[in-house]
């Protein structure tokens, strides 16, 4: 891997948004005791969706930047959390 310049990475909080359709308990699993350095694994497809109809991501995403903002938290990208890409030799 190191050859090859990639980077091991998983997740620390799992918010099963494929399986549960109620967004409050997605949002508690992805925020109690949330701390710097998380990785939170959420999926932008085939995601579970609300009694309404709307997927359940949509309906938490806005709460969730809201807590960690709260927290002082900024939420960033993957690649934007991991260190600068070297060239190739």
């Amino acid at each position: 891997m190191h050859k090859l310049d990639l980077h091991l990475v998983s997740w620390t909080r799992r918010a099963f948004d494929t399986r549960e359709g109620r967004p409050e308990r997605v949002l508690s699993r992805l925020t109690n005791g949330l701390a710097a350095g998380d990785i939170l694994l959420l999926h932008d497809g085939h995601a579970r969706r609300t009694a309404a109809g709307r997927p359940v991501l949509l309906e938490v995403l806005p709460p969730l930047i809201e807590r960690c903002r709260a927290a002082g938290l900024q939420p960033v990208t993957l690649a934007e959390a991991l260190p600068p890409r070297h060239a190739m030799v």
